[in-house]
Formats: structure tokens, C-alpha cells, sequence
């Protein structure tokens, strides 16, 4: 009696995100976890040293900037130095323009940033490996702060969330998602990419861009209509939008990626 086996057919996973784009979302659910579990006191002082805050920024490239906008509030014989203390900015806390992406409001915020990091981060993933994708991560959510920086240079709210690096990826994806493989003319997203140019010329690509600005403003304008209760950090949004499209190209430097 012969037994017959017949090959099984491998299911498909459910999530098959790339192992780097699996990572971040593990340390950023670990961290979320980890704020919950500690006493407000040391959230207050994680938040304090990690969050970006353009005052912090401000009190130490242009300490009298700063005082001249906040004059109104201080009792008289304070001076910059003591500002900066209360800010802890003594010095300039240049890492807080990567850190503050690890942080999230709560957990809604991070539910909604993980699903659209999965989404438009694991093609980019693919398509950049590891290294290059965090980088360019860690380089779209420092344009994100600089551009809310700039808008908003003496500000004391602190901004927290990966939203800005993850407009970025929203945006770096339009320039390979809407591309034409110009041997097959059929949509092909690991072998080329569009410029800008091609970029501007295809039609699908601007009514992305353009619907996901208007998305943004509307939201950045109305918060509610996000299901918000705080003021929404559009600008950053926008920053790491703009980064995505423009540093594409220098982290794109292998044909067709990974597959």
C-alpha cells in the first residue's frame, strides 16, 4: 500500500510587515506600555526630556526672542537663564527633534499611527532595507519638528507622535506607487520610481498629495473632526510630508530594492 502526500499549500500570513517595520511598532507599543505602567511623576519627566517643545529650542538659539514673547508672563527680575532652567534647556536639546516620535498621547494615537505605519511603511521597508529606512524615519520626523518649529518658534506645548515620519513615508510611497515601468507599461513598485517631475504630471499622484493636505488642514484647523481633543501638529505633518518627497532619492539607491 503506497501512501500518497500531497503538498500542503502555505497560507499567507495575515500581517507579513517586514521585520524592521515589526520592530518599531514592538518599541513603540513597549514604550506606550511602559508610561502607562510608571508613576505620573516620572512620565511628567520622560515627557519633559524626550518631547519636542519649540520653546526649549528657542530660550537657547534666541534666548531674547524668547523673552521679548513671553515678557507679559514674567515676574519682574527673571532673566533668560532662569527661563532656561525651568525649561531644562540649559543646553539645546537637539534630540528631542527624532525622540519625540517614540511618544504617543495615548493609545488611540498610537493605534492610528501603527496601522498607517504598516501600511505605507512596510513597501518603503522593502524597498530601502533597514538601515536606510530608520534613517530616513529619524530624518522625515526631525523635519517634521523643524517645520513646526518654524511656525511655531516660541511655543511651550510639547508635540509628541511618529505622524510627521510617517507622512513621510505616506509621501515617499506616492513616488514609486504611482509610477509606470516603462518596459511593461503596467504599475511595478520595486523596479523604478518617479521623479518629481513625473511626479507632478500624473494625475492619481496629485490627487493624492492634494487630498492628503486637505486631509491635514481640515484636520490641523478642526481637531474634532479627527476624534481629537488636542490641537493636531499639522505643520509637522507637512514637514515630514515634503521630506519624503524630496529625500526619496537619496535613500532609493538600489534598483528595485528588496523583494
Amino acid at each position: 500500500m503506497n501512501d500518497r502526500f500531497e503538498a500542503r499549500p502555505q497560507r499567507e500570513k495575515i500581517l507579513n510587515l517586514p521585520g524592521e517595520v515589526t520592530a518599531l511598532l514592538a518599541a513603540l507599543a513597549a514604550i506606550q506600555f511602559a508610561l502607562g505602567a510608571l508613576p505620573g511623576a516620572t512620565v511628567s519627566e520622560i515627557f519633559s526630556a524626550l518631547a519636542f517643545v519649540p520653546g526649549r529650542i528657542s530660550i537657547v538659539l534666541a534666548p531674547d526672542a524668547f523673552m521679548r514673547s513671553i515678557a507679559g508672563q514674567l515676574a519682574p527680575g527673571v532673566e533668560a537663564g532662569d527661563v532656561a532652567e525651568a525649561l531644562g534647556a540649559e543646553r539645546l536639546p537637539w534630540w528631542t527633534f527624532v525622540t519625540y516620535a517614540l511618544l504617543h498621547a495615548n493609545w488611540t494615537h498610537l493605534a492610528v499611527n501603527g496601522v498607517t505605519l504598516a501600511a505605507f511603511g512596510s513597501p518603503l521597508a522593502r524597498r530601502f532595507g533597514p538601515a536606510r529606512f530608520l534613517a530616513f524615519m529619524a530624518l522625515t520626523a526631525a523635519a517634521g519638528a523643524a517645520a513646526h518649529f518654524a511656525i511655531h518658534p516660541f511655543d511651550l506645548g510639547p508635540v509628541v507622535g511618529a505622524s510627521a515620519a510617517i507622512s513621510g513615508t505616506m509621501a515617499a510611497s506616492a513616488r514609486f506607487a504611482f509610477a509606470q515601468d516603462s518596459r511593461i507599461g503596467a504599475p511595478n513598485a520595486s523596479r523604478r520610481a518617479s521623479s518629481l517631475a513625473e511626479l507632478w504630471s500624473n494625475r492619481r499622484a496629485l490627487a493624492f498629495v492634494g487630498l492628503w493636505f486637505a486631509a491635514n488642514l481640515i484636520f490641523g484647523l478642526f481637531p474634532g473632526a479627527a476624534g481629537s481633543t488636542e490641537q493636531i501638529a499639522w505643520e509637522a505633518h507637512v514637514g515630514g510630508f515634503v521630506a519624503g518627497l524630496l529625500l526619496f532619492g537619496a535613500f532609493d539607491r538600489r534598483e528595485g530594492g528588496r523583494e
